[in-house]
C-alpha cells in the first residue's frame, strides 16, 4: 500500500509538498549531517524504534501538520471536527496505544481517501465522510488508520530502504517543483529510476494491510460497533466502482483491495460476538452537515431534501433528512422556515449539540439572538469540552460585548486543545476587540505557527513587541514574546535547511 503515493501525483501538487517535506524534515532531524554523507542506517530486527524514537516521530509529525496546512484545504467547521476527533479519540482508547497523541483532521476534498501521517497525525477527505453509510463505516477508516500508526508501518517501510539519501528526497522535491508548473513534466522526474525506488520502498506491504485489517476490525468492535463493518464498506467502494461506473476511489488506489484480503477480513466476522445496534444520528447530521455544501447553491439544496422528505415514511431516515433540509433552509437565507424544521428536532432531542449548534445559528438569523444564547449558554454548561459549542458561544459573547466571558471561555478551550489553530485566531479577535493589540499579535503569531507560516509568525512577535512597549507590565509580555520566537526561529531555521 502506498500511503504517500496520493501525494506524489503530478495532478496533486499541493499534497505533493508535504509528502517532500516529511522527507526532508525526517532526514535533516534524525541525522543532522552533510547532504552527502546522510545514510538511514541499516538496522536489525523491529528497528522502527531505532530508526527514530517517540519523541522525534512526534516532533516530525508536528512539522508535517504545520506544512500541511500550508498546502491543503483544512475543513475549519467546528462541528464537524469536533465530532471526528471525538471518534477518533474513543477508537485510540481501545487501540494497543491508548495514551498516544494521535490528533484526526478534515481535508475538504470530494476524493475518496484518507491517511496516516507520522506521530499519529490522521488525516480524513470529506468525501469519504459523504461516502460513509453509517458511524461504523467511517469509524472502520478511522481504526484501520490508527492501526497503522500503533504498528508504525511507515517507519518500518522507510527503514526497509537502506541508505535512503538526501539525493532521494530532493528528486522528489524536484518532481513537485516541475509538477507545479507542468504536470507532465513532474510525471517524468517520479518516472525515473530513484522516483520509481521510493515509491517501491514507502509501499506497505500486503502483510501490512491485513494486520491494519485485523487490529482495526479489534479496535472497532472494542468500541461498540460490528467488525463487519470494516469489510463491508472495501467492499462496498470497490463494487460501487465496477457497477456504477464511478473512477476509481483514491482510497483504493492508496489501499488496494485483493479478493483474498476481504475474505479474510470477512471471515474474522464469525469470531466477533453480535453487538446491540448503536445510534447513526450524530453522524446523519454531519454528514448532512458535509452534504448541503456539495451543492451548487443552498436553493437546489433545499429542492433535494424536500423531494427526499416526500418520498420517505421511515422515522430514523426522516430526522435526519429533516435536519439537512433546515440546514439547507438557513444556508439559503431562510432562518424563519430553518426554525420550523429545527425546533421540533430540539424537542426530541434536547442534548445534541449540533442540533443546538445548528438552531441557535438560525434564530440569530432570525433575529433572535437572546433565544440563541440562553440554548447555546445551556448547552455549553452541559458540554464545556465541544469545540463548536465553545466557539460559537464565544462569538455570541463577543457580538454582546461580553468580552471577558468570552477570553474565559476561549482560554479553557485553548487548555483542552493547544494545537488548534482557529481557537487563536479567535482569541486574536477577541483582544482585537478589547483594544490589546500586543496580545492580539501575541495570539496571532501562534495562529500563523500552527499553520506553518513560519516567517509570518515572527512578524507577529516583531508587532507584539512594539505595541506592548508602552505597557505597564511589558517585561512579562516580553518574556512571553522571547520564548516564542526562540521557538519559532529554530523552526525557520529548519526549513531553511531543508530547501535543495
Amino acid at each position: 500500500m502506498s500511503r504517500y503515493l496520493y501525494y506524489i501525483r503530478a495532478t496533486k501538487a499541493s499534497f505533493q509538498t508535504i509528502f517532500s517535506l516529511f522527507l526532508l524534515l525526517f532526514v535533516s532531524v534524525s541525522l543532522p549531517l552533510s547532504a552527502s554523507e546522510i545514510r538511514l542506517p541499516s538496522l536489525g530486527g523491529d528497528s522502527s524504534s531505532a530508526l527514530m524514537t517517540p519523541q522525534q516521530e512526534q516532533l516530525l509529525g508536528e512539522a508535517f501538520l504545520r506544512s500541511l496546512r500550508e498546502q491543503a484545504d483544512f475543513l475549519l467547521q467546528p462541528e464537524v471536527n469536533h465530532y471526528i476527533q471525538s471518534l477518533g479519540r474513543s477508537l485510540v482508547l481501545q487501540s494497543e496505544t491508548p495514551t498516544a497523541p494521535f490528533e484526526f483532521f478534515i481535508i475538504n476534498d470530494d476524493s475518496i481517501n484518507a491517511f496516516a501521517g507520522p506521530g499519529g497525525k490522521i488525516g480524513i477527505h470529506t468525501g469519504l465522510i459523504l461516502k460513509s453509510e453509517s458511524e461504523g463505516e467511517l469509524a472502520a477508516v478511522l481504526a484501520h488508520e490508527i492501526a497503522h500508526v500503533s504498528q508504525r508501518h511507515l517507519l518500518r517501510a522507510l527503514e526497509s530502504r537502506q541508505n535512503l539519501s538526501l539525493q532521494t528526497a530532493a528528486t522528489i522535491l524536484t518532481a513537485i517543483l516541475a509538477s507545479s508548473a507542468s504536470p507532465q513534466a513532474g510525471e517524468a522526474v517520479i518516472a525515473t529510476a530513484t522516483g520509481l525506488s521510493l515509491q517501491k520502498q514507502i509501499n506497505f506491504t500486503r502483510s501490512n494491510e491485513q494486520e491494519a485489517d485485523r487490529i482495526g476490525m479489534q479496535i472497532l468492535h472494542s468500541n461498540g460497533y460490528p467488525a463487519a463493518a470494516m469489510p463491508a464498506f472495501f467492499k462496498r467502494l470497490q463494487l460501487s466502482t465496477r457497477h456504477e461506473g464511478e473512477t476509481i476511489p483514491e482510497y483504493l488506489r492508496t489501499h488496494p483491495l485483493t479478493l483474498s484480503r476481504i475474505a479474510d477480513a470477512e471471515s474474522r466476522i464469525a469470531h466477533y460476538p453480535e453487538l446491540p445496534p448503536f445510534s447513526n444520528d450524530e453522524f446523519q447530521r454531519i454528514r448532512n452537515l458535509l452534504h448541503v455544501q456539495q451543492f451548487t447553491n443552498p436553493e437546489a439544496a433545499v429542492r433535494y431534501y424536500k423531494a427526499q422528505l416526500s418520498e420517505i415514511s421511515d422515522s430514523t431516515n426522516r430526522s435526519g433528512l429533516q435536519f439537512g433540509l433546515g440546514y439547507a433552509l438557513l444556508q439559503a437565507g431562510q432562518a424563519a422556515q430553518a426554525l420550523q424544521q429545527l425546533l421540533p428536532l430540539t424537542a426530541q432531542s434536547p442534548e445534541q449539540p449540533t442540533l443546538l449548534i445548528t438552531t441557535a445559528q438560525a434564530e440569530v438569523a432570525n433575529n433572535q439572538r437572546p433565544a440563541a444564547l440562553k440554548r447555546i449558554a445551556t448547552a455549553y454548561n452541559l458540554f464545556p469540552s465541544h469545540l463548536g459549542l465553545s466557539l460559537f458561544y464565544t462569538n455570541l459573547l463577543q457580538q454582546s460585548g461580553a468580552l471577558k466571558e468570552a477570553l474565559q471561555i476561549l482560554q479553557d478551550a485553548i487548555d483542552q486543545r493547544p494545537d488548534n489553530p482557529s481557537l487563536y485566531k479567535t482569541l486574536a479577535a477577541n483582544y482585537h476587540l478589547s483594544r490589546q493589540p500586543s496580545e492580539s499579535h501575541l495570539a496571532l503569531a501562534e495562529y500563523h505557527y500552527l499553520r506553518g507560516e513560519t516567517t509570518i509568525a515572527i512578524h507577529q512577535l516583531d508587532y507584539a513587541e512594539r505595541t506592548g512597549s508602552n505597557k505597564r507590565n511589558h517585561f512579562i509580555l516580553f518574556a512571553k514574546i522571547d520564548e516564542k520566537r526562540r521557538i519559532y526561529e529554530q523552526k525557520e531555521q529548519l526549513e531553511k535547511e531543508s530547501k535543495i
